[in-house]
């Protein structure tokens, strides 16, 4: 499996989507908007939309619930929700998908972290429970396949490096204000996280989802 880092990534994704034509983008839950900037250097039109963005609001950022893109006429061929479709209500994903790809040129590109897999995943699993929000996604990726097309197109390894246990603490750990922290908790992730020198790894896998259009 290939592990991938950085610009690394954005660079693999971008030839995904270039692999499947796809050219006006739309990254739905986009975070700090590195993927969205990446792309548009690289010759996509791509908008990036958050309830919360990271970085200012540009002419191609924007604040906006998945819900509210999902009813307004943008004309994307292409939605990605890279690491943004598990914190979408599973009641609401397939309502969501169904009216993202309404179109026959338009496509979904769901990007999750494998359940289980991944040094990474396995240290945070002891911290933050998010399998069961991660099991949503592929209960409804299971659901659609009556009449969409699912395919997994590519897994691949991000590379997680933290300088120190301060550091990893305050990524990982720090911004999640439900975390149950206690001495005994930090003891294990701090042996767990010594033992592999601060390197870790996700293991990610992208789906890609068309809808099947009756001929």
């Amino acid at each position: 499996m290939e592990i991938v880092k950085g610009e690394r990534e954005l660079e693999l994704l971008k030839n995904i989507f270039k692999q499947y034509k796809s050219k006006n983008l739309c990254d739905i839950g986009c975070g700090s908007g590195e993927l969205v900037r990446y792309l548009n250097k690289n010759k996509f039109r791509a908008f990036g939309f958050d309830i919360k963005i990271e970085k200012p609001v540009t002419d191609k950022l924007f604040i906006a619930s998945a819900k509210e893109i999902a009813f307004k006429p943008f004309k994307f061929d292409t939605f990605v929700f890279k690491q943004s479709m598990h914190h979408i209500d599973k009641d609401y994903q397939q309502e969501l998908i169904e009216k993202l790809t309404e179109k026959e040129y338009q496509r979904i590109f769901i990007i999750e972290a494998s359940i289980g897999e991944g040094t990474y995943e396995k240290i945070k699993s002891i911290v933050f429970p998010e399998r069961e929000m991660r099991l949503s996604v592929l209960e409804t990726l299971h659901k659609i396949r009556s009449n969409f097309k699912v395919s997994k197109v590519k897994t691949y390894g991000k590379e997680k490096v933290f300088d120190n246990f301060e550091h990893f603490f305050q990524e990982t750990i720090a911004e999640n204000e439900k975390t149950v922290w206690n001495r005994e908790i930090e003891k294990v992730i701090k042996s767990i996280f010594d033992f592999y020198k601060g390197r870790f790894y996700q293991q990610m896998d992208v789906y890609l989802v068309e809808r099947r259009f009756s001929q």
